[in-house]
């Protein structure tokens, strides 16, 4: 079982229009899609497609939040009880996808993405303000429910009222228990993660250069890992991904070029990237199987979804080369980025379990 830890949830609302948004215009929405999400919420509904079994977890409230819940009981088959009241769903060719949210007084937020035929522009909400108790009620559900857990993910901005310093002291405990943590974040929360030592970190080159304040994707990365990440899976866009640990670089692209809403493209990978960890596999392996499913998802018309097909089609064609790179890059580029109290000299959890390709 993979847990999923979605700080943010939101009501994913997808617009589809015939042609290009006019600024300050009008248009026509010829599409209306409304689907549970938040980028966690998007990982579990790629691992139940790929048929591994997930826990949900996070804040949710208001009406909003009962809908996301409602939406995510529906949306692959009968919806079941589970014994300690949690909500359930799954189907024989799928994953189950338990809900063990924690509910909360805010209101979940939503998200708005508008598709056109030239690509997707996002709205998105900051999400309810968790009080203290709130947010401490949150990370022991994650505590709870992690003692038996495979992989713990780590899956999208924070609400309002959780740290990086949450974050980062949550990963330093489930690594010390064993757990592998893949983390998709931005920001200092990504610093944060990586000083904790979360095994797969997952930024895309935008996020680990804003983050990092070094524009060579693979030094990069090679600083979030000095910092104290196992691996760095960084999302190059159509261009394919890297995977980064501190003896390896390796780079892989869809065979051909797809077109489509890029929108739950990293979701998807992580949820790849999980369910390879969770099975053992290597870094090749592990990349091999991130950029065929989010390829796949870029294909379809809203986050969250795959075409399992077509992933397992491209996953055959890719291939996985070795970018030379040049030593390790030391923590002191890092340096003017936002800060946090935790100790990058301290030592390690247990060895990350991609340390070898």
């Amino acid at each position: 079982m993979i847990l999923v830890l979605t700080p943010n949830p939101a009501l994913d609302v997808t617009y589809e229009v015939a042609g290009p948004v006019p600024v300050h215009g009008e248009q026509r929405v010829q599409r209306v899609r409304t689907v549970a999400g938040g980028k966690g919420v998007n990982v579990a509904r790629v691992l139940a497609a790929l048929g591994e079994s997930s826990v949900l977890v996070g804040p949710v409230g208001g009406a909003s939040g009962e809908e996301l819940v409602g939406l995510l009981d529906g949306a692959d088959g009968d919806a079941a009880g589970g014994s300690d009241g949690s909500d359930v769903h799954g189907t024989a060719q799928h994953g189950v996808v338990e809900q063990a949210w924690t509910r909360v007084a805010g209101a979940t937020r939503r998200t708005v993405t508008v598709v056109d035929p030239e690509g997707a522009t996002g709205f998105y909400e900051p999400g309810p303000l968790l009080s203290p108790e709130e947010r401490d009620r949150v990370l022991a559900g994650v505590r709870e429910r992690a003692q038996g857990a495979d992989v713990v993910v780590i899956s999208g901005s924070l609400a309002p009222g959780m740290t990086g310093e949450d974050v980062s002291a949550l990963v330093a405990e489930l690594r010390g228990a064993g757990l592998p943590v893949v983390v998709d974040t931005s920001g200092p929360a990504l610093l944060d993660a990586a000083r904790a030592g979360a095994s797969v970190l997952k930024p895309n080159l935008g996020e680990v250069r804003a983050a990092t304040g070094i524009d060579d994707p693979i030094a990069a990365c090679r600083s979030l890992i000095a910092l104290g990440a196992g691996a760095v899976l960084c999302s190059l866009g159509p261009e394919g991904m890297l995977a980064v640990t501190a003896d390896a670089a390796l780079r892989a692209a869809p065979p051909r070029a797809l077109s489509g809403n890029p929108t739950g493209a990293g979701d998807a990978s992580v949820a790849a990237a999980s369910r390879a960890l969770a099975c053992g596999e290597g870094l090749a392996d592990l990349l091999r199987s991130a950029v065929a499913v989010s390829a796949s998802a870029v294909t379809r018309p809203v986050a969250g979804e795959i075409d399992r097909a077509l992933a397992q089609e491209l996953r055959g064609a890719i291939t996985v080369e070795q970018v030379p790179s040049g030593p390790t890059v030391p923590s002191a580029p890092c340096s003017t980025a936002p800060t946090s109290p935790t100790d990058p000299t301290a030592p390690m959890p247990p060895s990350h379990p991609l340390e070898q390709p």
